[in-house]
């Protein structure tokens, strides 16, 4: 783990984190390395390019190739443009004069092609996470997809049918925005018309969790499934029922509507008790008024506080960030 990474890792993790059941609504979930295993790809081309040109090409944080990178997440530029730029920084101008090329060696379409069938032979959907995507649909939730990705990668994902289980779909390349920059957080909350209380984030990145938590999303990490089927149930849902979101908020309803009764037969008493006390020559009718008022207020005391508890039991959770 690189300093940066442990430097995110320490802002949240342990972090405690208050989650109110009746106010989620969406669900918004990075592809992968939570549906899908990573891949590698980009590095194996880049490894078979190397090969095959007798070329090197520098992968570092800082270098040419993670910059353009970048760019092609962010959509700036296309795939064919990135192995452009790849073959122009560093294969064309190392080439001898007495040298043909031979159009193999250095075609675009060639290693684009190469790309989108080695990205397609080792990608297969998770079929224990896409029943938890259909489950949540089922319990009334909005699921959401927000990637960083490939035109390559997403090309193949569509023809795959992968991204047709989600409400939504935010790829970096399509929408230019890449995590973890704030500004795709902010542009996913506009276009679902949401608030960051109402939605919980899944990915599989320390970095791309951390922005996500500063604006107030409820953030989870993702780890294995068996885990995530562990964090689901901390988290407060883990029978995601049928309407479970339905009957989520009308157990809040009630909760709201007992507290409402509650404070109504407060100020009742109160004013009833007021006017019993600065009268003189307490009269039976307005004693037994008073006494009426004062038992209505003690009855719905008692089933606030019942329903208190059970908001507290049931849709109320913490959860940490492990």
């Amino acid at each position: 783990m690189s300093k940066q990474e442990q430097l995110e890792k320490s802002k949240i993790y342990g972090k405690e984190q208050k989650v109110r059941l009746y106010k989620i609504k969406h669900f918004i979930f990075d592809f992968g390395g939570v549906f899908i295993e990573r891949t590698f790809v980009l590095k194996n081309l880049l490894d078979m390019i190397e090969s095959d040109l007798k070329i090197s090409i520098p992968r570092d944080e800082n270098s040419y190739s993670r910059k353009i990178r970048r760019h092609l997440s962010s959509g700036i530029i296309s795939t064919q443009e990135f192995l452009q730029k790849i073959f122009e920084k560093y294969y064309y101008p190392f080439q001898k004069s007495d040298e043909e090329l031979s159009p193999k060696e250095a075609d675009v379409e060639y290693y684009t092609e190469l790309w989108f069938d080695l990205y397609s032979q080792v990608t297969n959907i998770s079929l224990e996470m896409a029943e938890i995507i259909e489950r949540l649909h089922q319990a009334d939730y909005t699921v959401s997809l927000m990637s960083n990705t490939h035109d390559v990668h997403a090309r193949s994902n569509y023809l795959k049918g992968f991204y047709d289980i989600f409400d939504n779909v935010f790829l970096s390349n399509e929408i230019g925005y890449v995590k973890p920059d704030m500004d795709k957080y902010k542009y996913v909350l506009t276009k679902l018309d949401t608030s960051p209380k109402k939605c919980v984030f899944i990915d599989d990145k320390i970095q791309n969790l951390v922005p996500a938590r500063d604006l107030g999303f409820i953030v989870i990490r993702f780890e294995s499934f068996e885990k995530f089927k562990k964090q689901l149930r901390e988290l407060g849902i883990g029978n995601i029922s049928k309407n479970l979101r339905h009957k989520i908020k009308k157990k809040y309803m009630q909760y709201k509507k007992t507290k409402k009764e509650y404070k109504k037969a407060k100020m009742e008493y109160k004013k009833a008790k007021k006017n019993y006390l600065k009268k003189k020559g307490k009269s039976l009718k307005r004693r037994m008024k008073y006494q009426q008022k004062h038992a209505k207020y003690h009855k719905k005391k008692a089933e606030y506080k019942k329903e208190k508890e059970k908001k507290k039991q049931n849709l109320v959770t913490k959860i940490q960030i492990t």
